[in-house]
């Protein structure tokens, strides 16, 4: 199949996906209990107050007016208004989902890097020590929870060791002093062309912990596949001829036999980036990190459906899009893939 085609019908199959999943999101938004043009006006809100609230909203339609509606709005970026802070969700979702990817951005790169490392060093070290002693640890990494390790991270690194700060993105007094300007919303670019190093240096020690409790989860997936891929990969035809003809153990694994291994890797990596966009929603409340995790805690406990809708719109098109992409990357990788 021509590489063009393979991408039209992948970029079409992701638009439908996203359709559907905008479907979804509007029809279980409105089976959420409440009222929420009262959620809207407040407190001890009267009776022609919440009237007036419904129309603003467009709750007084027919539902699929109110979904042809919504459907027109999203196409122009329109998420609806939060009942909590009245405020455009999708201006808030620009603020916060930059912070939020910053996690997992750097945690992936991180996972990726080590992982396809470690697993490949394992299975060129199969049966000793090194082997055991990496599968030991991705195991581990894969088996302890989340909120556990992060509160684990605070306890060695902050209350025993004293190296990294506890929580917050910035020291409180450099927020003041050297505030971060918004340019695209990651902290450490942001602070970095900026100039702002005083702020750099504190993002980036602020940083670390979040990052790393983000980051065993998906490195010990990837450690686990790339040594069994590659294992089996090993085991090929085309790797015994190569074997038999002289070429070493390093080259074969490292050069002819890690290339085929990533396709399953590639898969697991592409589920793995909002399966971490996901935890970031208890490593945001652990490390006070003011992302769209910690956004949609807030929404959560206020019961403020349009955040809700917009967060989980969001989170699903990650999905879609990094599994999409993933699967246009192994297509590139291993052109046998049809």
């Amino acid at each position: 199949m021509p590489i063009f085609i393979f991408l039209a019908k992948r970029l079409c199959s992701l638009l439908l996906m996203l359709v559907m999943l905008s479907t979804l999101v509007f029809f279980f938004s409105r089976a959420i209990p409440g009222d929420p043009a009262a959620m809207y006006v407040g407190g001890e809100a009267k009776p022609q107050q919440i009237a007036q609230a419904r129309r603003e909203l467009g709750l007084d339609k027919a539902l699929p007016i109110q979904y042809l509606r919504y459907m027109q709005k999203l196409l122009h970026g329109d998420l609806g208004v939060s009942l909590r802070t009245h405020r455009p969700v999708f201006r808030d979702l620009l603020l916060k989902l930059p912070m939020s990817m910053e996690l997992v951005l750097l945690a992936m790169m991180l996972s990726m890097v080590l992982g396809v490392a470690l697993g490949g060093l394992a299975a060129f070290k199969a049966g000793t020590w090194i082997d055991l002693t990496i599968t030991w640890i991705s195991s581990a990494a894969v088996s302890l929870p989340i909120f556990f390790l992060a509160l684990l991270l605070q306890l060695v690194f902050f209350s025993w060791l004293k190296w990294l700060p506890l929580q917050g993105r910035i020291n409180v007094f450099l927020d003041f002093t050297h505030p971060i300007r918004h340019v695209t919303g990651f902290s450490l670019v942001d602070t970095l062309i900026t100039g702002n190093y005083p702020a750099f240096f504190s993002v980036a020690r602020h940083i670390i912990l979040p990052v790393l409790a983000l980051t065993f989860y998906p490195l010990g997936q990837i450690v686990r596949l790339t040594r069994s891929s590659l294992l089996e990969v090993m085991t090929q035809e085309y790797i015994l001829a190569a074997r038999a003809s002289g070429i070493s153990e390093g080259v074969l694994f490292f050069r002819y036999g890690l290339r085929n291994a990533l396709s399953p890797v590639l898969t697991v990596i592409g589920l793995s980036v909002a399966l971490t966009l996901l935890a970031t929603f208890y490593v945001e409340i652990i490390f006070n990190w003011p992302g769209i995790g910690y956004y949609a805690i807030t929404a959560i406990l206020s019961l403020d459906y349009p955040v809700l809708m917009g967060v989980t719109l969001i989170i699903g098109t990650v999905y879609v899009t990094a599994n999409t992409a993933m699967d246009i990357v192994r297509r590139l990788v291993d052109p046998r893939i049809k």
